[in-house]
């Protein structure tokens, strides 16, 4: 008997965890369309976002919270290039080198390799004086630019708010 009461007090405490994680759960919103897609995310508590240029080739747009917090800048463009490209995970070394290169032009950049929820490959560039990060990415082809400016120093939170924006991301074909 003890054992079906605990049984029924663990359902109901998983249940319960259940509800309220389905109610906190963000909804997504649609950010863009490009050609072959229709793009969602969750908005960052805070944030907006404001599209800037759409075409079927190319997402802009910027993410913003107000005077304090950092302004993103969010770029989806189609590159020939990496046509059949799943992610940036599927690039070699070499491709990848050539993409750091292009960073080069900047003073004193860092590069580190961060990843999504999802283990997508994200490259993160900054520079010394962290006023601004640059976090990159490829997916289906199409590459993802996402600069993050702040009056002062961009922080490992607001990396993060990032990373898990770009983790909530949707890709919807669109029929």
């Amino acid at each position: 008997m003890k054992r079906i009461i605990a049984l029924a007090l663990s359902l109901m405490l998983i249940l319960s965890a259940a509800a309220v994680l389905a109610d906190e759960a963000a909804e997504k919103t649609e950010l863009g369309a490009l050609e072959a897609f229709s793009i969602r995310s969750v908005i960052p508590e805070g944030y907006s976002f404001s599209l800037m240029v759409s075409t079927g080739q190319t997402l802009v747009g910027l993410l913003g919270g107000g005077e304090e917090a950092p302004s993103i800048t969010v770029s989806i463009s189609y590159n020939e290039e990496y046509t059949g490209v799943e992610r940036f995970n599927d690039v070699d070394e070499a491709t990848v080198q050539e993409i750091r290169d292009s960073f080069l032009d900047m003073d004193e950049v860092a590069f580190e390799d961060l990843e999504t929820a999802y283990g997508t490959r994200l490259l993160k560039v900054t520079q010394a004086n962290r006023t601004f990060a640059d976090i990159y990415t490829i997916y289906k082809g199409y590459e993802l630019e996402f600069v993050v400016t702040a009056q002062g120093e961009v922080t490992d939170a607001d990396i993060q708010m990032l990373v898990d924006f770009i983790s909530d991301m949707d890709f919807v074909p669109v029929e």
